[in-house]
C-alpha cells in the first residue's frame, strides 16, 4: 500500500461496508477516476429502514455525481411543525419555502432502502463517468497494511487504499487500534413505517399532505416524544418514538442485536 510516486495516480481502492457512507465513497471515487471495489457482509436483502434527511449541502453531492434523484422517490421537505403533545396542535411551524434559494438545494426526506438502490444503481450502472463500482459479498478477513482482502473460500484480492465504511460496528475501527467507548443512552426510540393508504384507511389523519417533518412533545426538554416524517414520494410515514431508557426494558438487549 506504501508508494513513493507523486502526483495523480489512479488507484484501486477496496471500500469496507456497502451501505450509505460505503455507496458514496465509491462513487466519489468513482467521479475522481479510480477503480472501486464494494466489500460488504450482507445481501441487503432483509433491510427494513427508517427515513433520512438529506439536507441542501448532502443533495449538492447528488448532483454533483450526477445521481438519477428521481430512483429514490423523495419527499421535498416542505415545512417543520411542533406539535402539542395533548392536543395535536400545532406549536409553531417553521416555513421551508425560501430554502432552495437561500441554500442552493432543497431539502430532501429519502427511505433507506430507496436511497440505497439509488446509490448502488449509481455506483454500478455503466452509464456516467468512471469505471463502474464492482460489489462482492462475504469476505472474511483485512489486511490494512498491504491492502489484501481474504474470502471465506480463500481466495483474496488486492488494494492500493483501503476506505473503512462499515459502520457502527466497524472491524476496520477495530484493526486500526481505534475502540470506541459505548454506553446507554439516556432516550430509547421505537420505530415503525406506516403505509400512507393504511393509515387513510384506519381513518386517521393524512399527514404525508403536509410534507413536513412532525414533532410532537418535546416542548418541555423531556425524552417523551413522537416525530414523524414523510418518505417514498408520501406513500410511506416513518415514526420514531423516544421515551426514557430506564422506562424499557432492555435486559437482553446488545450492541448489533436485535
Amino acid at each position: 500500500m506504501r508508494s513513493t510516486a507523486t502526483g495523480w495516480r489512479r488507484l484501486s481502492v477496496g471500500v469496507v461496508g456497502g451501505g450509505i457512507g460505503g455507496l458514496a465513497a465509491s462513487i466519489a471515487l468513482r467521479r475522481a477516476g479510480h477503480e472501486v471495489t464494494i466489500y460488504e457482509r450482507h445481501d441487503f436483502a432483509g433491510e427494513v429502514g427508517a427515513s433520512i434527511s438529506c439536507a441542501a449541502n448532502g443533495t449538492r453531492w447528488l448532483h454533483e455525481w450526477k445521481v438519477d434523484i428521481a430512483k429514490g422517490d423523495p419527499v421535498v421537505l416542505r415545512k417543520l411543525i411542533n406539535r402539542d403533545w395533548k392536543t395535536g396542535e400545532p406549536v409553531s411551524v417553521y416555513d421551508l419555502a425560501g430554502y432552495e434559494e437561500r441554500w442552493g438545494y432543497v431539502y430532501y426526506m429519502f427511505h433507506r432502502q430507496y436511497m440505497h438502490a439509488m446509490l448502488k444503481d449509481c455506483a454500478m450502472q455503466e452509464e456516467g463517468e468512471g469505471t463502474p463500482v464492482k460489489l462482492l459479498v462475504n469476505h472474511q478477513d483485512i489486511n490494512l497494511e498491504t491492502g489484501l482482502i481474504t474470502f471465506a473460500n480463500g481466495k483474496t484480492a488486492q488494494h492500493d487504499l483501503i476506505v473503512g465504511a462499515d459502520g457502527i460496528g466497524s472491524a476496520v475501527r477495530g484493526i486500526i487500534g481505534l475502540k470506541p467507548e459505548k454506553k446507554p443512552a439516556d432516550s430509547s426510540c421505537l420505530h415503525a413505517n406506516v403505509r400512507t393508504e393504511d393509515a387513510v384507511r384506519l381513518g386517521l389523519v393524512d399527514y404525508s399532505q403536509h410534507s413536513a417533518l412532525e414533532y410532537w412533545g418535546g416542548q418541555d426538554n423531556s425524552w417523551d416524544k413522537i416525530v414523524l416524517s414523510p418518505c417514498n414520494g408520501g406513500s410511506l410515514l416513518s415514526y420514531y418514538c423516544f421515551f426514557p431508557r430506564e422506562k424499557g426494558d432492555f435486559t437482553n438487549h446488545t450492541w448489533g442485536g436485535t
